[in-house]
């Protein structure tokens, strides 16, 4: 026969437990109350403008200087690679050297072609599915 006396329970044993759960989520609000009055106060600080400088009274210009012409900007070369810009190959190849450090080869750049259907996602959401469904190696 099974000792009855160890299946009682006592009324302190649920005083306890609910003493503890509701100590737990008590202190859970208030972390996320904390952590939400920081975000403020920091997108407070950001948000600030910044003092303006005093600037010192301009002295009178006796002869206005003609404002230099601007020349207009060139195009951006194309490159042989499917049509991507020079300035885009350079950007990739900064961000490359950047990641992988200076010893990265890159052997090629191109183009990925749209798929025919679409995707609802974007090439970045399809992106992000195939890294993170692959099995692991």
């Amino acid at each position: 026969m099974p000792n009855l006396a160890l299946l009682a329970l006592e009324a302190s044993d649920g005083t306890v437990v609910l003493t503890s759960i509701t100590l737990v989520f008590a202190m859970l609000v208030a972390l996320c109350l904390i952590i939400t009055l920081e975000g403020k106060l920091f997108d407070l600080k950001n948000n600030k403008p910044a003092k303006p400088k005093p600037q010192a009274p301009a002295a009178p210009a006796a002869k206005a200087a003609p404002a230099p012409t601007a020349k207009p900007a060139a195009p951006a070369a194309k490159a042989d690679n499917g049509g991507i810009p020079g300035e885009v190959i350079a950007a990739i190849s900064a961000a490359v050297a950047t990641v992988m450090g200076s010893g990265a080869v890159i052997h090629g750049i191109r183009r990925v072609s749209k798929p025919a259907a679409g995707s609802r996602r974007g090439s970045w959401g399809d992106a992000g599915v195939r890294e993170h469904t692959t099995p692991f190696m």
